[in-house]
């Protein structure tokens, strides 16, 4: 095909941007060749094809953009310069997951705890397959699921009901017929085993530090696996545990327990007896994780500028004998990083790096864990 224009179509959320897609695709000769997210839930498609074909696209796009959701803007290049489109940013993120003849439905929420909780009601109530999940910033996440047209019908409605129980739903979406060029938009499909558990825990905080010294009581309350720490978006980040039911509900309500500022909490809920679909979607194995454990304390110092961060990391090191392991962006401006060492150290260096974050920014939070436990450990992102 020549690419004799391009149309560029930008929406908040992966609801709006997938019902104006499939309409783009169905109402004209024209192919997906890129996709950019830019944060706080903005998602850029991008199309080409001849020109009239291109504007015809845009227009349906645009109004079925506004009817599922939020249009943020759109244009049409004709005849666009090969070196302004070669240095575009959205020729990349496309996935190649397969629609084939199934029904779509798509579940988007304002964080991670709600959309497992209604993942899971999808898969337990209708004859669906869960097709992955992920993030697009703003805090907005998503999971789709196949399936003939009642069944995804029934279970997003399921999932709606289930994910407003504990949190906030953003969008539904259900494409009867959807065009096969959509799965160049649907996230990797799950590559962990299914395997059966008793419970599923979920602890979602704002901030790296409150969730990892959440994830440490939880994990040193009762018998269970802190499985990973799933992030977000918005700052976000999710402790996801696995367990019998009564040690999980234990293990959570510790987890809640240990968050020192309310406002850091922002979800916390216990999935009794979870879909096994489910378990290998959201809590496969992190490629690449440390195993064990170490003996030296962790301190962790989390801030929302820059500046202040790298002031209180050159405070921190001269201030006493640590080391400096780390750091990590965990999205809208919170920045962590992690030191380590003896105890005593530590604490010392912790407590010069807060007062030096405070004179020069914005610090979130800031705590000691003496020893981590070792199923902490090779969960934690920044490593």
């Amino acid at each position: 095909m020549s690419k004799a224009a391009i149309g560029i179509l930008e929406t908040r959320g992966m609801a709006s941007l997938m019902a104006a897609t499939d309409a783009m695709l169905k109402s004209a000769e024209v192919q997906i060749c890129g996709r950019h997210g830019i944060g706080s839930g903005w998602l850029t498609v991008a199309i080409e094809g001849q020109v009239a074909a291109v504007q015809t696209a845009i227009s349906i796009g645009e109004a079925q953009a506004n009817r599922s959701g939020e249009l943020i803007s759109s244009r049409v290049v004709p005849r666009p310069e090969a070196m302004a489109v070669d240095a575009m940013p959205h020729g990349g993120g496309l996935g190649t997951g397969q629609v084939g003849q199934r029904a779509i439905g798509l579940l988007e929420t304002q964080g991670l705890t709600p959309l497992i909780v209604g993942a899971d009601a999808m898969v337990k109530s209708a004859n669906v397959v869960l097709g992955g999940w992920a993030f697009i910033g703003g805090a907005l996440c998503h999971a789709p699921v196949f399936g003939d047209v009642a069944a995804v019908q029934t279970a997003v409605e399921a999932g709606r009901k289930a994910a407003e129980r504990v949190g906030t739903v953003y969008a539904t979406l259900v494409l009867p017929q959807p065009i096969s060029g959509l799965g160049a938009l649907l996230p990797a499909e799950p590559v962990a085993e299914a395997r059966a558990i008793g419970a599923m825990g979920l602890l979602e905080t704002v901030g790296y530090a409150t969730v990892i010294s959440g994830a440490d009581a939880m994990i040193k309350a009762a018998d269970i696996q802190v499985e990973r720490l799933n992030i977000g978006s918005g700052g976000r980040i999710t402790a996801l545990a696995t367990g019998h039911l009564d040690d999980v509900q234990v293990a959570v309500a510790a987890g809640v327990a240990s968050v020192e500022v309310p406002d850091h909490l922002d979800a916390s809920a216990v999935v009794s007896r979870p879909d096994p679909e489910l378990v290998a979607c959201f809590a496969g194995v992190v490629e690449g994780a440390r195993q064990g454990g170490s003996r030296r304390a962790m301190g962790l110092l989390e801030t929302r500028s820059t500046v202040a961060l790298v002031s209180a990391v050159d405070q921190m090191l001269k201030s006493a004998n640590v080391e400096y392991e780390g750091s990590y962006k965990v999205g809208y401006y919170l920045t962590a990083t992690i030191i380590r060492g003896d105890v005593g150290a530590v604490r010392v260096a912790i407590d010069a790096g807060r007062q030096e974050a405070v004179k020069h920014g914005e610090l979130v939070s800031a705590c000691v864990i003496p020893q981590l436990y070792g199923g902490v450990e090779g969960c934690l992102p920044h490593v």
